[in-house]
């Protein structure tokens, strides 16, 4: 008679089992689900001297050359890579004066722009500040939209940056910049 009883529990237990299992499963795939801060690296680009003509220009262009797949990988323990990129959207942009004065800084510029594309896509993807203020600066933190899809972008490993901007006042030193975008990267395995 106990024998009967035994098989019963024995089913249900091999039904929790599997259900426990197929779960378990489920998770593992999910668990190779990774976000990761990319910096871009401090590109630095140099601004002339110009003088306040009341147009907007580009100011200069720099450019580095990052290994996404290789970065990809270094944080993944290897198991993921540039073919695993689900998603990449900017989380930041930083443009700095290194030399900047009194009489030479972000003041002298009305707007201002940063702008960045790659041997994947060439169509500069641009962020800026339409209305800079008149005020002693030699950061600027520019505005972002963290909702766009740049996963194009990163799919390459030679990347161009800019800055741009229209003059308020003229600039008489040659601004030395650096530029730097950061990237939240989703890959999934």
């Amino acid at each position: 008679m106990k024998q009967i009883k035994l098989i019963p529990s024995l089913a249900i237990a091999t039904v929790f089992a599997s259900v426990f299992m197929l779960q378990s499963c489920t998770k593992i795939g999910t668990a190779l689900q990774y976000n990761l801060a990319l910096q871009s690296g401090s590109v630095t680009v140099a601004i002339p001297p110009m003088a306040n003509n009341g147009s907007s220009a580009s100011l200069d262009a720099g450019s580095n050359t990052i290994n996404i797949d290789s970065f990809i990988k270094a944080h993944t323990a290897g198991l993921l890579g540039v073919a695993n990129i689900q998603s990449v959207k900017l989380t930041s942009c930083t443009v700095t004066v290194q030399n900047g004065s009194i009489a030479n800084n972000f003041a002298n510029f009305e707007s201002c722009n940063a702008a960045f594309s790659s041997n994947a896509e060439s169509t500069p993807y641009q962020v800026n500040i339409a209305d800079n203020p008149d005020a002693f600066a030699t950061s600027l933190t520019m505005p972002v939209d963290t909702t766009t899809e740049l996963k194009n972008y990163l799919v390459g490993n030679q990347f161009n940056y800019s800055v741009g901007g229209k003059l308020r006042r003229s600039t008489t030193d040659t601004l030395n910049c650096t530029i730097q975008f950061q990237f939240n990267i989703r890959v999934q395995g």
